[in-house]
């Protein structure tokens, strides 16, 4: 039987900082990377590698897609193919600062962001603190939003692969690495983990595990855990849209502050945000556990790029008793969107809405945005959505359309749905380990952080906590 001194299941930010910490701090520790997914190399979503219209879910003829799906496994995680926004800031990005103080958090933060440049990351970074930025946000306030203000680092989807494969060279010939491997289920001996069993039924023992699944392996996580009798706590589940114009409507926005993050309540009760905007990008499909859902990325090289911008619009649902299950109602949710397309996405003109009116091809392709993600159905968002929703999505783009004048346009394009599943909050104590002693979870998928620069800061964190304790 194999035996390490670390087991990190899922090689996301998360877990792959949370490697690189140890390997750095002790040269000599036996550690285990496991993942579902592919390796750098390997990882190819056949929507984009073959220029077919739909996700080939349980289709052969696409070994990128199995064991997990390549757009949201494999090293690197779902932000491997994300454009690569690092957030230098505490403000926003997850919960972490419930757990450690603001100040240790964005030390953390600068920590991953050096470990980046270390790796290829280009020096360039905005400043959120300009006049311009200082009108935009005056225009904002006028109208009921919130800018949220914070350093980011855009590295591109080309550059951050370029570093996430340096990383993993740097890495491999310290950190074992086994991809392409589901995990069962963990070992656990009079409240202390011992291991985890592997699908095939393999056991490897560990002195620590640690688990980073993201968001994909919320689910399993959660049964995991809860067939060990530990709690969780429900975070919110946001449930939108993605949304592309033309790059000159955001021209003011891209320029000064790369990503604008807004946030909006409606007249309903619920909280609006604006999040992941990609300048030049394009919007793509997720296949998370089956559902296809839609997100967005652009590139650092603005040759690879288009004409288009793309930002998500997000809702927060929160719910109560009975129901604690937020995270199979965004499932459902999109679901529906997926039955509407045919097992793709839908695509809405925002005038179309407006209008109470579904989309067709022929209003797509005489509108001024042609969309980027060229195999989206036109289609009826709102028999998708729910009607608060709905209603909270057009009333945070009238209050966007004061501070980019044309977001609200006919011709503004709305792709749905999107959904981030936060999944629910195991309970931890302030180092992330469980009531299972040397059992630790972290990142997005254990409800704990939303975002690559958050994620890479837990992982260092776990890893030094392992180190202190002596307990390798």
């Amino acid at each position: 039987m194999l035996k390490y001194d670390v087991v990190i299941v899922g090689a996301g930010p998360m877990g792959i900082y949370c490697a690189y910490e140890l390997m750095i701090k002790n040269p000599k520790i036996q550690v285990l990377l496991v993942d579902k997914g592919h390796d750098i190399y390997n990882r190819r979503c056949p929507i984009l590698e073959h220029k077919i219209d739909k996700c080939p879910v349980d289709k052969s003829g696409y070994s990128g897609c199995k064991p997990g799906c390549s757009m949201t496994t494999g090293f690197g995680g779902a932000g491997a193919y994300s454009d690569g926004k690092y957030n230098i800031t505490n403000e926003f990005g997850g919960w972490l600062n419930e757990y450690m103080s603001s100040e240790e958090l964005l030390d953390l933060i600068k920590y991953v962001d050096k470990i980046n440049l270390d790796h290829g990351a280009n020096v360039e970074i905005t400043d959120p603190y300009t006049e311009e930025v200082r009108n935009i946000e005056k225009r904002a306030i006028a109208v009921g939003l919130k800018l949220l203000r914070g350093k980011v680092r855009h590295l591109g989807t080309e550059e951050n692969l370029q570093i996430l494969k340096n990383l993993y060279e740097h890495m491999k010939d310290n950190i074992n690495y086994m991809f392409t491997t589901k995990v069962d289920e963990i070992i656990v001996e009079d409240d202390i983990c011992k291991g985890i069993i592997l699908a095939n039924g393999e056991k490897i023992e560990a002195n620590n595990v640690v688990l980073g699944v993201g968001r994909e392996g919320s689910e399993w996580l959660e049964k995991v855990l809860m067939k060990h009798k530990i709690t969780f706590k429900n975070n919110p589940v946001d449930i939108g849209v993605r949304v592309e114009t033309n790059d000159i409507v955001m021209e003011e926005i891209n320029k000064n502050l790369y990503e604008g993050k807004f946030v909006f309540q409606s007249s309903v009760g619920t909280t609006v945000r604006t999040f992941c905007a990609n300048p030049s990008g394009h919007v793509v499909v997720e296949n998370q556990n089956g559902t296809i859902i839609c997100n967005g990325h652009s590139f650092r090289d603005l040759r690879l790029g288009t004409h288009n911008t793309n930002f998500a619009l997000l809702v927060s649902h929160e719910f109560r008793e009975p129901f604690n299950n937020p995270n199979q109602f965004a499932h459902s949710v999109a679901q529906l969107a997926n039955m509407l397309s045919d097992g793709g996405v839908l695509v809405q003109r925002y005038g179309d809405i407006v209008r109470g009116r579904r989309s067709t091809a022929k209003r797509i392709r005489e509108g001024f945005v042609q969309p980027t993600l060229t195999e989206a159905v036109p289609g009826d968002l709102q028999l998708a959505l729910p009607y608060n929703t709905m209603k909270s999505l057009m009333e945070m783009m009238e209050a966007l359309n004061h501070v980019t004048p044309g977001i609200a346009s006919d011709h503004t394009l709305f792709y749905g749905v999107e959904a981030k599943f936060y999944s629910a909050r195991p309970e931890v104590d302030n180092n992330f380990e469980t009531k299972i002693k040397n059992l630790f979870v972290g990142g997005d998928g254990a409800g704990l952080t939303r975002g690559l620069a958050q994620a890479g800061a837990n992982g260092v964190h776990i890893a030094r906590t392992i180190i202190k304790k002596n307990i390798i």
